[in-house]
Parts: structure tokens; C-alpha cells; sequence
């Protein structure tokens, strides 16, 4: 039975995601959520472990249709199992249907869990060795009476890199930085500047992005348990052996800049680099005192907006675009925005790049040149 991978991402970002794969020389299949693609689980660890853009990662085991319960007992049944999951996994089941004569969905969830468990039961002997970490989730996806059953490569959302743990209100996730990041064309070749950092997720990301550094820290992933599926595995963070994530004697080749108005936010970035093994460049200023590091480069940042700022957003935006276009000319800028009209605060030349949500609010990704 073929196995493939499934990268997850917020719908509109699908495109970002495929090209991450490609660069790796994987072809996918976008569809609305993700990009599916031909992998084995080895490689679907592989690339949980390194990838920068997905927020979760699947390995599908099997597809066919389910209209009922034996149905989607038999494909259970026929799914590789003792090739994946270690024997002494715990597994997890979360089912959703959608269209399907499978609808109660606590019912299908008990009844695949049982499933599951018999089919597990007949694939191996049970491993007398120390019990697995992290617990596998199995998930069933069931629309239009065809089911598809996966399990989580990373056992945890992958924008939780291990090391943000000084956090903001409402910052942006880590795979989130990274997607803006691949939408702005930038790699690591001229100068990078978010003047709304936060908690330091654009420049962090960044930092490693240039370094050709994975983006995780200390962290486990699930399929670091997986059968045939070895490779560098993370500690959890304080375990035995586990190793110090050291930041870098020096810095980044080029100037890679952080800074907010809110000083103990800017201390809480350094030490989320710190985490990371990166030094960006952190500096406590207001928006209005901001100064390129560069003759030329790029602007990728979240400014704040709606509740974060309150009726000071329009002020805010009309300020950032006015030190745009008096300092940093020729320098690429994408940021965030919920609307247009916010949006043109900045600069009346903006173009939308592509929408997606953010913290539940719709947002847009604008560019232009300053």
C-alpha cells in the first residue's frame, strides 16, 4: 500500500508550502490546506524535522472509500501498522467527517479506535524495551463517504519550535514568520528588518534561514518513535542528554534587525535567540526612529493591528509608510494588514499577495517597493 505525505498549512499559504517541497525536489498536489505528495515515512520524518513552512505533517497510510463502519474497519485493517508505529505507542484517535453516512462522529471515533487497536494488536509482538515518549495520533478524515487515515509526523503543531517561550499578545506563529518570509523572496542575500517584532519570531526565523539551520530547538517530534524512520532526534527540554542550544560567536552575514517600542518585549526576543543558537539584532525603538542597517534590503513585518492597538492603528500605519519612503527607499516592504484600507495607510501602491488567517482574523500580505 503507497503512503504520502500531507504538509498542512492555512489556506491561501498552499503555494508557499509547494514551493518549500520542491526546492527539495518533491512534486505535490495543492489542495485547499495543504500540498499532498509521494513520500515513505522515513522521508515524511525527514522533512517534519527540517521544514520551515507546513504547521503539521501527516503520513497518510491509506485512502478508500468508508460508507461504513466495515468499510473503514477493512482499510484499517489493511494498513501497514508494525512499518510505522512502534509496538508500545500510545495512540490517539481524532476523527471529522464531512458528507459522509459515517456523521456521528463520537460513534465513528470509538468504533476506529477499537479498529485500530485489534488491527495493531495482529501486526507485532509487543516491544519489552522502554515505552515510547510521544503519544502517535492517528486521524480519520471522512468526506464524501472516502476516508483517509493519517498519523501526526510531529506529535505537536510545528510552529512551536522549542525555543519561543517569551511571548507577546498575538504574535505571529513561527511556520507563519517563515511563509512571509519565503513571500518576500527573501534568503539570506541582503538585509532583513522587522520593525514590529515582538517576541522576535520574523528575525529569529530569519537568522536561521541564513545560517541553512532547521528551525527547531529543543523539542520531540512523534515520528521520532516511528519504525525504519531514524534521524536527528531533539531532547525534550531539561531530559538527560539533552543538548544546549548555544547561540553563535558571531552574526549573521547580513544585518538581520529586530525592534519594538515595548523594552521588555525586546529583552524577551534576545532571549528567544538566544534559544534559538541565533543573534539577530535587537534594538528598543519606536517606530519613528527606526533607520535601515542597509543601503538596500527588505522590510518583513507584523504590524500591530485591531485589538492590539485599538484606535491607533490608522496613526500607526501612516507613520510606518512616511519612515518607509524617507529611509529606506528601494528597499522591499511586505507586512501584514487586515484590509486594504489599513494597508494603504502604509502606502497607496500596495499590492495583496495572497490572504490568510491570522489568529482567526483574516489578513492580507501586501508588498511595494519604498
Amino acid at each position: 500500500m503507497s503512503m504520502h505525505g500531507f504538509a498542512v498549512i492555512h489556506p491561501g499559504l498552499e503555494p508557499v508550502v509547494a514551493a518549500e517541497l520542491a526546492g527539495l525536489g518533491l512534486e505535490g498536489e495543492i489542495v485547499p490546506g495543504g500540498v499532498r505528495f509521494a513520500a515513505d515515512a522515513a522521508r515524511v520524518a525527514t522533512l517534519t524535522r527540517t521544514m520551515r513552512t507546513p504547521s503539521q505533517m501527516l503520513l497518510e497510510l491509506a485512502t478508500g472509500p468508508a460508507r461504513s463502519p466495515d468499510a473503514l474497519g477493512g482499510l484499517i485493517k489493511r494498513i501497514p501498522w508494525k512499518q510505522v508505529l512502534n509496538p508500545a505507542a500510545e495512540v490517539r484517535v481524532e476523527v471529522s467527517t464531512k458528507g459522509s453516512r459515517l456523521h456521528f462522529k463520537d460513534t465513528v471515533t470509538r468504533a476506529a479506535t477499537a479498529m485500530i487497536r485489534d488491527a495493531r494488536k495482529t501486526a507485532y509482538v509487543a516491544d519489552k524495551g522502554a515505552r515510547p515518549r510521544v503519544a502517535q495520533l492517528v486521524q480519520v478524515r471522512v468526506v464524501d463517504d472516502v476516508a483517509t487515515i493519517s498519523v501526526d509526523a510531529g506529535g505537536d503543531l510545528l510552529h512551536r519550535r522549542g525555543w519561543r517561550q517569551d511571548t507577546v499578545r498575538a504574535p505571529i506563529r513561527e511556520n507563519l514568520g517563515a511563509c512571509l518570509l519565503a513571500l518576500a523572496e527573501w534568503d539570506g542575500g541582503d538585509a532583513l528588518y522587522d520593525p514590529f517584532c515582538g517576541s522576535g519570531t520574523l528575525p529569529i526565523e530569519a537568522a536561521l534561514l541564513a545560517a541553512e539551520r532547521p528551525p527547531f530547538g529543543r523539542r520531540s517530534f512523534a515520528c521520532d518513535e516511528w519504525v525504519g524512520a531514524s534521524g536527528p532526534k531533539r531532547s525534550k527540554p531539561g531530559a538527560p542528554g539533552a543538548t544546549p542550544v548555544r547561540a553563535p560567536s558571531h552574526p549573521p552575514a547580513v544585518p538581520i534587525v529586530g525592534s519594538d517600542h515595548h523594552a521588555p518585549t525586546v529583552l524577551g526576543a534576545i532571549q528567544n535567540a538566544k534559544r534559538a543558537g541565533v543573534s539577530p539584532s535587537f534594538r528598543h525603538l519606536d517606530v519613528l526612529q527606526i533607520e535601515p542597517p542597509a543601503v538596500v534590503g527588505t522590510v518583513v513585518t507584523n504590524p500591530p493591528y485591531g485589538e492590539r492597538l485599538g484606535e491607533h492603528v490608522d496613526g500607526t500605519y501612516t507613520a510606518f509608510g512616511r519612515v518607509l519612503r524617507e529611509r529606506f527607499q528601494s528597499w522591499r516592504v511586505v507586512f501584514l494588514s487586515p484590509d486594504r484600507r489599513l494597508a494603504m495607510r502604509v502606502d497607496e501602491r500596495v499590492e495583496r499577495l495572497t490572504t490568510f488567517k491570522n489568529g482567526g482574523l483574516g489578513v492580507g500580505v501586501w508588498t511595494f517597493l519604498a
